[in-house]
């Protein structure tokens, strides 16, 4: 998912986290300071406007789930975000004419079944779009992490960037807290 529009995909976000922490401890949370967007192409996905929406979608997720935004001495945990877009190639085969069916006329009065098999190679470029959520400890432990990847999608308006970039924050959040969490 990248700051982005990304594709809503049916994927399972990716998810993992440290399972010795009680997550039902963790009520409020703040942003880390001066957090560095990792941008590996500077293009038009990674804008701040994209950045905003982002840390805004995650901001009405954790207000969902009942945490409270606090100053960052005061969280229980800290929030950070990655994201990023790269060029990936699209490799297909193609299969033309897949069988055909041969009768035979003359002396032998025979037919015959045959398979014929036009294969063609098929590479197309696309952008991939990702997009990681970081939950750290106040002394720097990553704790939660998620993440998700889809193609980026071209010219959209900002009302479906938003939109986009929404789902793929809900879905990234659905794993958090963690369902199992230590007492």
């Amino acid at each position: 998912l990248a700051s982005m529009t990304l594709i809503g995909c049916k994927s399972t976000p990716n998810y993992d986290y440290d399972q010795s922490v009680n997550f039902n401890k963790i009520k409020t949370y703040a942003w880390i300071i001066n957090a560095k967007k990792s941008t590996n192409e500077q293009d038009f996905y990674q804008s701040d406007i994209n950045q905003k929406r982002i840390a805004s979608a995650i901001d009405s997720e954790l207000l969902n789930k009942g945490l409270k935004k606090v100053a960052p001495d005061k969280a229980d945990v800290l929030v950070n975000y990655h994201t990023s877009v790269v060029t990936k190639i699209e490799r297909d085969i193609s299969n033309t004419h897949p069988y055909y069916w041969s009768f035979g006329h003359g002396f032998h009065h025979t037919s015959h079944f045959g398979l014929h098999m036009n294969l063609g190679n098929l590479q197309r470029q696309y952008k991939a779009g990702s997009l990681v959520v970081d939950f750290i400890t106040p002394t720097k432990e990553l704790i939660w992490r998620g993440a998700q990847e889809s193609r980026v999608v071209k010219r959209l308006s900002p009302e479906k960037r938003n939109e986009r970039i929404n789902a793929t924050v809900a879905k990234i959040m659905l794993n958090f807290p963690p369902k199992k969490s230590v007492e």
